[in-house]
């Protein structure tokens, strides 16, 4: 009986090892430092299959970069890779899918490099709503407890894992490629389409929204920790296509998106003064800049009923295009020019109440065009066929949420701000 079971445990042992082994030598994710193999493994097709979790979490945790670009999926494919004309160079450290829970934990996480100089993260309303909290390979990644080692061993020994790298042999082999979510030229009427079903998707949604403030405050605790070290961060509010911005307005979150407006700017100006020892931009130790509010570029009319010539600045309502992304970037280091009718504003105390005033008359404007009238009929018919809220479950964050962030807080490079 006895040399039975050792046979089945050494066997056990001896798949696990192989099947972590085979993880580890494909490295889908690229974080094993695994060399590549000829036809098999060249090309990293699969790093943002999980979201980009596993793989930016783990570059965050290595460190080397003197400033990182965070935010969701509006960060990972409306900004290049690796954007231009950033005093040190950014890295895109978007993740698609996330909130405010797993970018605070990013950002601690960063910080633990002595190099960090800046961070600049992308803010809305979808990363403080209740609706999630984190994705499934939050837990793999270096996110969850800012252990490299044991994170590897996680990611080895995962059944996600294994899928990615069956992909990413088959991509490997065949030519195939992840999806580029825009193109030059659509089928006729297909990017209407898009955003038609958008906005109709995203309504629900915003009827069943709940604004958190625990979020709020626990990103506030990620702040405070990184100014404190001498860390700037730059914050900014994502631009919406006008078309999700009316969905906003017509699903009753209007008065949110104002109050998180007033949230963040409050945040910021608490932090503006803090020491930055070795800043990325001339400026405060925080700042919050504003790109949303019907502005111009993103009232450029939807693509009509046939159109197949692309959109020059938003692929989708949701998400805006990495030319968008650049300029945006441009204007907070003080750039003019780029895009025709990009302009956004540091938001501040002083400023606050007439930028509110200012998108209120924005939007009456574009409501009042061709465009505008069209999408207010959608919204008119999607009311009377009474559409239900897209309600999940609330997600709240935990005690051993906010341990988890004190613990990478505890872990922070030391005496930054007298450098």
């Amino acid at each position: 009986m006895k040399h039975y079971a050792r046979t089945f445990l050494l066997t056990l042992f001896a798949i696990l090892l192989g099947f972590a082994g085979f993880n580890a030598l494909v490295d889908p994710f690229a974080v094993t430092g695994a060399p590549d193999i000829p036809g098999l493994t060249v090309r990293d097709t699969r790093l943002y299959g999980d979201g980009g979790r596993v793989h930016v979490a783990d570059r965050l945790a290595r460190g080397g970069n003197t400033a990182i670009l965070l935010g969701s999926s509006r960060t990972v494919d409306g900004f290049p890779h690796d954007p231009a004309g950033w005093p040190g160079g950014l890295y895109n450290a978007g993740m698609r899918g996330t909130n405010i829970f797993e970018l605070s934990q990013a950002m601690v996480l960063a910080a633990r490099n002595p190099q960090l100089r800046c961070v600049v993260i992308g803010l809305d309303l979808d990363e403080f709503g209740t609706h999630s909290k984190a994705k499934a390979t939050y837990w793999l990644s270096t996110l969850n407890d800012g252990n490299r080692p044991l994170s590897l061993a996680r990611v080895s020994l995962s059944p996600n894992t294994f899928g990615a790298a069956l992909q990413l042999i088959a991509d490997n082999l065949g030519g195939g490629a992840p999806r580029v979510p825009w193109a030059d030229t659509y089928p006729a009427g297909a990017q209407r389409e898009r955003y038609e079903s958008g906005v109709r998707g995203i309504y629900g949604f915003y009827l069943g929204y709940s604004f958190d403030p625990g979020r709020v405050a626990l990103f506030e605790q990620a702040l405070d920790a990184l100014t404190a070290n001498g860390i700037q961060v730059i914050g900014f509010i994502h631009p919406l296509h006008a078309w999700r911005e009316e969905a906003l307005f017509r699903a009753g979150r209007g008065d949110t998106y104002f109050e998180m407006r007033r949230a963040l700017t409050d945040l910021f100006e608490r932090h503006a003064s803090a020491p930055a020892a070795n800043a990325c931009l001339d400026g405060d130790a925080a700042m919050l800049w504003d790109f949303s509010g019907f502005r111009d570029f993103a009232t450029l009319p939807a693509p009509g009923p046939e159109q197949s010539r692309a959109h020059p600045a938003f692929y989708e309502p949701s998400h805006y295009l990495p030319h968008i992304g650049q300029a945006m970037l441009d204007t907070m280091r003080g750039e003019t020019g780029g895009v025709d009718g990009l302009t956004g504003l540091r938001l501040t105390a002083d400023n606050l109440e007439a930028s509110a005033e200012a998108i209120r008359e924005r939007r009456q404007r574009w409501l009042e065009t061709a465009d505008g009238q069209a999408v207010s009929g959608l919204f008119d018919a999607l009311e009377a066929a009474g559409p239900a809220a897209e309600v999940e479950t609330a997600q709240y964050l935990s005690r051993d949420d906010r341990i988890s962030l004190e613990d990478k807080i505890s872990r922070i490079a030391p005496d930054r701000a007298e450098r």
